[in-house]
């Protein structure tokens, strides 16, 4: 694959941050809280250079909701946070006091359903200028070390779009990031899909 133009990267910015705007005025909707999601960092990596990426995690145990997707473009996207991080995010939405930097089963199931809106926001402004068909499994919590999450995954030759989200609720401030796995040829799909049609509106 060719260097990608900053250009393209811009214009995968703005798509991902539209995709997220949209997320954050759904998660508004189904919460009680003012949920503010920021998009400061979008990067795109190679998959051998994830652990690099990883820093804020080190070899710790994340929390994500992955979801996989297949069809004209393939691969799976993840919502990560650090365990505490993802807790204090939990009660902060819903409303409840904080009581333990982990996650019970019930916590998981909110966790899964605010990871479904933001991969689904984002998912949606590149299905939205790709205009072919995408399917995807349903959202499932997991729990390991960043590199290995993606570990499952049969796709060769391998690139990952990093975006680091901030979610601002209430007097929470939580770092997450939201993980693209993709092959070369689907971010080869997406990029000329963007260079043939993209006005600036989804």
């Amino acid at each position: 694959m060719e260097e990608i133009s900053e250009s393209d990267m811009d214009t995968l910015r703005e798509l991902i941050n539209i995709g997220i705007g949209r997320a954050a005025g759904i998660l508004n909707e189904l919460t009680l809280a003012r949920v503010i999601l920021e998009v400061p960092v979008v990067e795109l990596i190679n998959r051998e250079n994830l652990g690099h990426h990883a820093g804020s995690f080190g070899g710790a145990t994340a929390s994500a909701v992955m979801i996989d997707f297949n069809g004209y473009i393939a691969g799976s996207t993840a919502l990560v946070f650090d365990t505490p991080g993802a807790a204090a995010l939990i009660y902060a939405i819903t409303g409840e006091e904080f009581e333990k930097p982990e996650l019970d089963v019930m916590m998981r199931e909110t966790l899964k359903e605010v990871g479904n809106i933001c991969i689904n926001g984002v998912m949606g402004s590149i299905g939205n200028i790709l205009h072919e068909h995408i399917s995807y499994t349903p959202p499932r919590y997991e729990e390991d070390t960043v590199p290995d999450l993606f570990r499952h995954t049969s796709i060769s030759k391998q690139m990952i779009i990093i975006v680091k989200t901030r979610f601002l609720v209430s007097e929470i401030d939580v770092n997450g990031y939201i993980m693209m796995l993709l092959e070369f040829s689907s971010l080869e799909k997406i990029l000329s899909k963007i260079a043939e049609t993209w006005d600036g509106s989804l």
